[in-house]
């Protein structure tokens, strides 16, 4: 299978006579807003779908840019080539053997995908449009805005266990998937920036939801049904999203699988900033100059120091950027704003999978220590999701909350794995085969089915879809938690609401 970059130059070395055919036949890869234009590509192996990659939804945060709010794009000049997609944003890597690393290749990137300071682009996978003959329905299709995962420091829209043509040909939608600044570059946390503004990475997701919301139309999305989803740490963006922006949320709905965000405190004296200038040599007693020179480094060297750093040689403390307190885009009281109402009050559907912790705990491929995942499972998932689950419900807010239970061989190298954190991603997005442990069962196959389509009900309306359905909106008192592959079943199997909750 020729990946889109290569279809696109093999298309370039026809002959001019099959080139104008193409145009004639293929105008739909061509699409044109207010501000740029971008060619894109048939879709590998998927006739129906066509792809649009490296859009820049803002300006390249280089020089003074480099830890400032992302600046709206500006128009550009000539054509986009969208035939794949952008620079990656810059990845750290801790050298911590992992399950993502060592057994499914490409789950964060697809392997050799570039890296890059300049990587403020979203990638869009939408239906093919039918030359207008008779009567074409015009009708704007509901959208859907994947926010990656990757704990805040790796990951990005490249990645082929969640490309998204597969959801967007069985549901009828359009999917936007976008980078967004990683670790040190987008949680910087420096002193000179005052406690304001300490998050451009999550900064860099609204400013991509605001880009959508201005453009999605010129590629056949309605830009009044949009969801935002995402899985781990974008699903925590996701929830951190509704309470930066409660009152202007923008999208219709969200989606959240396998994270809530937790109170943020973190590196008060912005020690880990100002350890990484002190090694080159951009220590100041001026915050200001400090950072001054750290703009001007080369972003090489700053990671160069990243990832040497060896916590064991500084009393195990870590060097470590995450989203951090700045009462704009993270706040340090996230228990107190979700009991007082203090997020978008939209329809929301939280998901997680049994097993969250066997993926995420210390790496062993004799298994982990089953008390371990057990703990990590009911305190990072299962009782924060049972939270904000309960605190919608405390306010009206049509909320669903689903468990995933499945175990298919061609996801599960190792027989203890079970429903492990992100394996449900390999459902929705049809890749489970991707990790080349075999085809999907029949079982799996129709399972994943009925979960896309679950998802489709909900980005076509958030309101009503899920309820059209079948699913029970959320009740903390009766019996509405949405099983997901549980023993055998196809459909959902609905359990008590609070069936997993007792030790919460």
């Amino acid at each position: 299978m020729l990946p889109p970059k290569f279809l696109t130059l093999f298309a370039l070395a026809l002959p001019s006579f099959a080139l104008f055919t193409k145009r004639s036949v293929d105008d739909d890869l061509l699409v044109q807003t207010n501000f740029l234009t971008v060619r894109g590509v048939p879709w590998p192996n998927a006739t129906s779908v066509r792809f649009f990659g490296a859009i820049p939804y803002a300006e390249p945060p280089l020089g003074n840019a480099r830890w400032q709010p992302p600046i709206t794009k500006g128009p550009v000049e000539g054509i986009i080539d969208g035939s794949w997609f952008g620079p990656s944003c810059i990845q750290y890597d801790n050298g911590v053997k992992s399950l993502y690393n060592s057994k499914m290749t490409g789950y964060s990137l697809t392997p050799g995908q570039a890296q890059s300071e300049d990587c403020l682009t979203l990638a869009i996978w939408a239906p093919r449009v039918p030359k207008p003959t008779g009567s074409i329905s015009k009708e704007l299709l509901p959208v859907m805005i994947w926010i990656h995962g990757g704990s805040f420091v790796t990951g990005g829209a490249a990645s082929p266990y969640k490309y998204g043509d597969k959801l967007v040909r069985d549901q009828n939608v359009i999917m936007v998937s976008m980078n967004y600044r990683l670790n040190i570059w987008g949680y910087p946390n420096a002193a000179a920036l005052a406690g304001s503004n300490l998050n451009p990475g999550l900064l860099d997701q609204r400013k991509a939801v605001e880009w959508v919301h201005q453009n999605i139309a010129f590629f056949g999305g309605d830009p009044e049904r949009m969801t935002l989803f995402g899985q781990s740490a974008g699903s925590q963006s996701m929830d951190t999203y509704t309470h930066a922006w409660p009152s202007d949320p923008i999208v219709k709905g969200f989606i959240g699988q396998s994270g809530t965000i937790g109170n943020l405190v973190y590196d008060l004296g912005h020690s880990n900033f100002s350890y990484v200038a002190s090694r080159l040599n951009c220590s100041s007693a001026s915050k200001d100059d400090e950072f001054a020179c750290m703009q001007k480094v080369d972003w090489n060297k700053i990671m160069n120091v990243y990832n040497s750093y060896n916590a064991s040689l500084h009393d195990d403390i870590p060097l470590a950027f995450y989203p951090t307190a700045d009462n704009i885009t993270g706040f340090g009281n996230y228990t107190a704003r979700k009991e007082r109402g203090l997020f978008a009050r939209l329809p929301t559907l939280i998901t997680q999978v049994d097993n969250e912790g066997s993926s995420l705990v210390a790496y062993h491929t004799e298994g982990p220590n089953e008390t371990s995942v057990k703990e990590f499972t009911l305190d990072k998932v299962t009782c924060p999701a049972a939270f904000v689950t309960k605190a919608r419900t405390k306010f009206d807010v049509p909320v669903w909350r689903t468990r995933y239970f499945g175990v298919w061989p061609n996801l599960n190298p190792f027989p203890w794995l079970g429903a492990y954190h992100s394996s449900d991603e390999g459902l929705i997005f049809d890749t489970a085969d991707i990790m080349g442990l075999g085809p999907d069962t029949e079982l799996q196959r129709k399972t994943g089915k009925y979960m896309q389509d679950a998802f489709g009900a909900f980005a076509r309306d958030p309101v009503k879809g899920l309820v059209d359905f079948g699913w029970p909106v959320y009740d903390a008192n009766g019996s509405a938690l949405i099983k997901l592959a549980y023993e055998g079943n196809v459909k959902a199997v609905i359990g008590k609401s609070t069936e997993y909750d007792q030790d919460c």
